[in-house]
């Protein structure tokens, strides 16, 4: 019969416990790496979704949001920031549609993303939700109730990187960038100082050396 050390025990014990603890770093959080992250144009061609984890740490950081950054008509007839205004929730129909969250709670799964949510602003109605990627720059939004017998599927594109934001993230950055420009304008350029030229001995004459 085979008996193990107590020390050499204890040390499989220990390097069981970090192996694990190493996995679980890795699958705890959303890898930045995720495809699924960034800004997609949604199906209608009128907002764009901004897909991130739901969180920075903790149990929502393994789940996927998204929120509205985008908007081809920001404002209503009136000249007024669009609302929620079709939310059942009457506290909730002064919230503005810019940031809106519009997916929550998405948990990774084979193939994609699922068990979360949508809301339909324009319904100010929740459904089921899952996505999957159709390719880099196509993701596919599947919306259902309960099963996924009766779904609606939708495919959003990837946006571009100059896309002007609603949510004012773009704009700060550009008037940081804008400020350092200004800043390095203001500073007194540097004079380069003129080059000196080399002074060379003149010669002994030969009589005064022979003195």
């Amino acid at each position: 019969m085979r008996h193990d050390l107590p020390g050499l025990t204890a040390l499989k014990t220990l390097a069981g416990a970090l192996v694990i603890s190493v996995l679980f770093g890795c699958f705890s959080s959303v890898s930045a790496a995720s495809p699924e992250l960034g800004v997609w144009i949604n199906h209608t061609g009128r907002g764009a979704v901004e897909i991130r984890p739901c969180a920075e740490q903790g149990p929502a950081s393994r789940n996927l949001c998204g929120y509205i950054v985008w908007l081809k008509d920001p404002a209503n007839k009136r000249g007024e920031p669009l609302t929620d205004g079709y939310n059942p929730d009457p506290t909730k129909r002064n919230r503005s549609i810019c940031g809106l969250p519009v997916l929550g709670s998405l948990q990774r799964v084979s193939g994609g993303w699922d068990n979360g949510w949508v809301y339909d602003p324009e319904q100010g109605a929740s459904f089921d939700a899952a996505i999957k990627l159709a390719n880099r720059d196509r993701l596919v939004l599947t919306g259902y109730k309960g099963i996924k017998l009766f779904s609606k599927s939708f495919t959003w594109k990837r946006a571009p990187d100059d896309l002007p934001r609603c949510d004012g993230v773009q704009q700060d950055a550009r008037k940081k960038a804008s400020a350092k420009t200004q800043e390095a304008k203001a500073l007194p350029a540097l004079k380069v100082p003129r080059p000196v030229p080399a002074v060379r001995p003149k010669p002994i004459e030969q009589s005064k050396a022979l003195d």
